[in-house]
């Protein structure tokens, strides 16, 4: 699966979400097994809603976050990558 700032990451249903002060708990109910993510994973988990790309999301952890774009892209795509290997996306 390529992944680039186009890309449209949806989450599996099975996936539920537990959010905590500083990130979340993931439990995947197909696998019984559970992700815990810090507070930028939680922020792009929360937006691989099947509506926000890629460049989305970077801008929304942009401003959340107050980062630079170009590490950004790269962290975020590396992020949605883990979900992706993790087969925490139906795509």
């Amino acid at each position: 699966m390529e992944i680039n700032e186009n890309f449209v990451p949806v989450t599996k249903e099975c996936v539920e979400l537990e959010e905590l002060d500083d990130g979340c708990i993931l439990y995947d109910t197909e696998k019984d097994d559970v992700h815990s993510l810090n507070s930028t994973a939680t922020t792009v988990w929360i937006c691989c809603d099947g509506k926000h790309s890629v460049k989305e999301i970077v801008n929304v952890v942009e401003k959340s976050f107050k980062s630079e774009s170009k590490p950004v892209l790269r962290d975020i795509i590396k992020i949605i990558k883990d979900f992706s290997k993790k087969k925490l996306l139906t795509q």
